[in-house]
């Protein structure tokens, strides 16, 4: 009878390796040491593909800020004029960003 290396055996694979014996399978170790064994053919495939399958991450642009249009539509909040104060700011590149630059500018009493 020949001797069956077991390094670095878990318990799943005792577990396995008993379930094939009560299966009938005479070479049980054998045939978990042999679904043990690395694969590096299968990994680099698998990394592959999961590099391939994820989305690639967009680039977020730079904020664009428009400072005149900024301090523009601050003046027309600060006049009352929230309408005028959404036009300018909806005329810019870069709409949310303006905005937020704004109230730096809005005088609050």
């Amino acid at each position: 009878m020949r001797t069956i290396r077991r390094d670095g055996w878990t318990a799943a694979d005792y577990d396995s390796e008993q379930i094939l014996h009560e299966l009938g399978h005479r070479d049980a170790a054998t045939r978990v040491n042999r679904a043990r064994r690395r694969r590096p053919l299968r990994r680099a495939w698998r990394t592959l593909r999961a590099r391939l399958s994820r989305p690639a991450v967009a680039e977020t642009p730079e904020p664009v800020i428009d400072w005149a249009a900024a301090r523009a539509a601050a003046g027309a909040v600060n006049r009352g004029d929230g309408d005028e104060a959404d036009r300018i700011i909806q005329a810019t590149v870069d709409p949310r960003t303006t905005a937020f630059a704004a109230f730096r500018f809005i005088d609050v009493h």
